[in-house]
């Protein structure tokens, strides 16, 4: 759900830090004579980032302060790779001193000041401002996301319907497809195809292997490289014709040829897994997934409703619809009008 996908935003990264200072160098060992060791220096001072400028463009100074702010922002994946990406940083200021320089000519052109820019302008601000919300009070958030393994287990419990398996169904098929038209050059037609089927019937019957067939003559590209083998499938998602045929035939018999939209099959049943209710130990990654999500839906309508009792919020309800309204009813005792004749009736 959407008001859930914002919830990651309390976990956004803050900006890199600066690489760790070296340490200062051993004082020199005294002399022979009992001189006494020099004073030690201290370190010269660290500039602040707000006065390192990393580009200037326009006149315009960029930052370390300001990169620090672009990159708090990005989502948590971006961060993490511009830090591991050799370069990263510089390619990043290189985007930014671009932006500023399209930025620059774009207020030269006065775009700066148009009210659709302004409307955009406080939406964006709106925007960042949530986003300093949500960090401000992430790590109390992030205290309300945490599940244990009872949680987990909990909702397992609660949604047994979420974790039952259906029955699965392995076969091998060797389809034959049929072209749609006529009039097209490449393909078979419907005559052909059978023709086709009738042959590879009668290998079969002379002891060639299924899967080699399928290998060589199958047209499904899905399945032909394993010998038309589709394992442990959900029959509710193949075509019902093709469903039925898997679902009915004999274990390790090849069936009569079924036709489908695709053309003609001829099906080969390996095996079939009763449906069945996972177990939680091996449905726990799904449950634990699972479980987050409706955490961070409850989450969510936790902080909004309580922000809602603070501050008023009230969505306009939707405008009524231009449906054409019913003709009043005739005041009683009134004649209701006549219909107009129809063109060249009687008058």
């Amino acid at each position: 759900m959407l008001r859930a996908s914002l919830i990651p935003l309390i976990a956004l990264g803050l900006a890199a830090q600066e690489a760790a200072k070296p340490a200062p160098a051993a004082a020199p060992a005294p002399a022979a004579q009992a001189t006494p060791a020099p004073a030690a220096q201290p370190a010269p001072a660290q500039p602040k980032p707000e006065d390192v400028v990393v580009a200037t463009v326009g006149g315009e100074p960029i930052t370390e302060a300001d990169f620090r702010a672009a990159f708090r922002i990005l989502p948590r994946q971006e961060q993490m790779q511009l830090l591991m990406l050799q370069g990263g940083k510089e390619e990043f200021i290189k985007r930014m001193a671009e932006s500023k320089l399209l930025a620059v000519k774009a207020r030269k052109m006065g775009l700066d000041k148009t009210p659709d820019f302004q409307r955009t302008l406080d939406r964006t601000k709106d925007d960042l401002l949530a986003r300093e919300f949500l960090t401000q009070e992430g790590e109390a958030l992030q205290a309300k996301l945490k599940l244990s393994d009872a949680d987990v287990k909990a909702y397992y419990e609660a949604h047994p319907d979420k974790f039952k398996q259906p029955e699965l169904v392995s076969v091998r098929h060797i389809l034959v497809a049929v072209k749609r038209d006529p009039k097209e050059k490449e393909g078979l037609t419907d005559a052909e195809a059978k023709q086709h089927i009738a042959t590879l019937q009668a290998d079969l019957k002379k002891g060639m292997k299924f899967e080699d067939l399928a290998k060589k003559f199958s047209d499904d590209p899905g399945s032909k490289d394993n010998g038309g083998l589709y394992k442990d499938v959900d029959p509710s998602s193949w075509d019902p014709v093709f469903a039925k045929a898997a679902m009915t035939q004999p274990v390790g018999k090849v069936g009569a040829p079924v036709k489908t939209q695709f053309g003609y099959h001829l099906i080969k049943v390996e095996g079939r897994k009763p449906a069945r209710q996972v177990p939680f130990e091996e449905a726990k990654a799904e449950a634990q997934q699972m479980a987050e999500r409706d955490r961070q839906g409850e989450v969510w309508e936790q902080l909004m409703d309580g922000l809602k009792k603070e501050i008023p919020f009230e969505l306009a309800k939707p405008a009524p619809s231009d449906a054409p309204k019913a003709a009043p009813a005739p005041a009683k005792g009134a004649e209701a009008p006549k219909p107009a004749p129809a063109k060249g009736g009687a008058h």
